[in-house]
């Protein structure tokens, strides 16, 4: 299998070491910036590709394109790779705008290609034991599901201006941006979302599209409600992921953000809680879910597997959190089923 990567930042790397990992050969790099493309090209002797053209030439070889641009800069990336025959990965959120994602969801279908979005938490080894404990039905009928993670984007709260999250014409809030993750994980925890009730804040008065803290209150159509809770400008750093079930309790812990060090659990049958300590930082040097999620799609490519984060199914999350800004601007429930 061959690859060209589009954006070179920090997340290619973790996507790059994936692939050669996994035997994937990566043939060309692109990034606006021509130093970036490179520096990441030459680690992989791949071409380093400086313009549109060489682009589009250079997915004419390829069997997948890997797109780690900001979201709103994905679509003319996509529709190239996808003409071309190309399968996608891409980070997530697919896009910014709905209407973007269904448009690259439209492509796929027309050119006959899958598309995959890289919900990289749940391939996790962590968040894959939190999951298997509460589908194999040892807590019970699902109660209450819940998200709370809180730390700092860039290293502080909220002076940092390096990064594209909040350049104009790139802005993107928590809650399209990394309540992704959290949306994708409640949904495999309790099923599909019924309606939101939100709220959200945003620390920097001069970007008033930039929300990062979050609360969100979600009624499930299965009857079963969740609660995410997260932050980027706290100065204290912690997470807790957890789901209440009529037989039992369980809880998967960290120190950060997306770190998974503690399982604790107790159902109606245990005396006392257990508890067990993972190994699971999210480090992009370290972390191998970025290899669990590369095989997962070389496998759907393959025919071995159905897609688990299809396109279809990155909409309906970028939906949700569209829903939520919605919510929180008329304080008023939304429905998105």
């Amino acid at each position: 299998m061959k690859t060209v990567i589009v954006g070179a930042g920090a997340i290619a790397y973790a996507h790059a070491k994936a692939c050669r990992a996994l035997n994937v050969e990566i043939v060309g790099v692109f990034d606006i910036r021509a130093e970036s493309a490179k520096k990441l090209a030459d680690e992989y002797h791949a071409a380093v590709l400086v313009d549109m053209e060489q682009y589009e030439k250079a997915v004419q070889g390829a069997d997948m394109v890997h797109l780690c641009t900001p979201p709103s800069l994905r679509l003319a990336y996509a529709e190239i790779a996808m003409k071309a025959g190309c399968h996608v990965v891409t980070e997530k959120p697919m896009a910014i705008a709905v209407e973007d994602a269904r448009k690259m969801c439209d492509m796929a279908e027309r050119y006959g290609v899958q598309i995959m979005v890289d919900y990289n938490h749940r391939f996790r080894p962590g968040f894959q034991k939190l999951l298997e404990i509460v589908r194999s039905g040892q807590i019970g009928d699902i109660v209450d599901a819940f998200v709370y993670r809180a730390g700092m984007l860039g290293g502080n709260a909220g002076t940092k201006n390096d990064t594209w999250r909040r350049k104009p014409g790139l802005v993107c809030g928590m809650s399209i941006e990394s309540l992704s993750h959290d949306i994708d994980m409640i949904i495999q925890l309790a099923g599909p979302v019924r309606d939101v009730k939100a709220d959200v804040r945003g620390t920097y008065a001069e970007i008033p599209e930039f929300d990062n803290n979050v609360h969100v209150s979600l009624n499930m159509e299965s009857g079963a409600m969740a609660l995410v809770n997260a932050s980027w400008s706290s100065y204290m750093k912690g997470s807790t992921r957890g789901v209440i079930g009529t037989k039992g309790t369980v809880y998967l812990e960290g120190d950060d953000l997306f770190d998974f060090t503690r399982l604790r659990i107790r159902t109606d049958e245990m005396e006392c809680e257990q508890e067990f300590k993972l190994n699971d930082i999210y480090n992009l040097a370290t972390c191998p879910s970025y290899t669990n999620a590369t095989r997962h799609f070389l496998d759907v490519i393959e025919g071995k597997a159905e897609n688990a984060v299809s396109g279809a199914y990155a909409l309906r999350t970028l939906e949700i959190s569209h829903a939520i800004l919605d919510s929180a601007k008329a304080q008023r429930v939304v429905a998105v089923s």
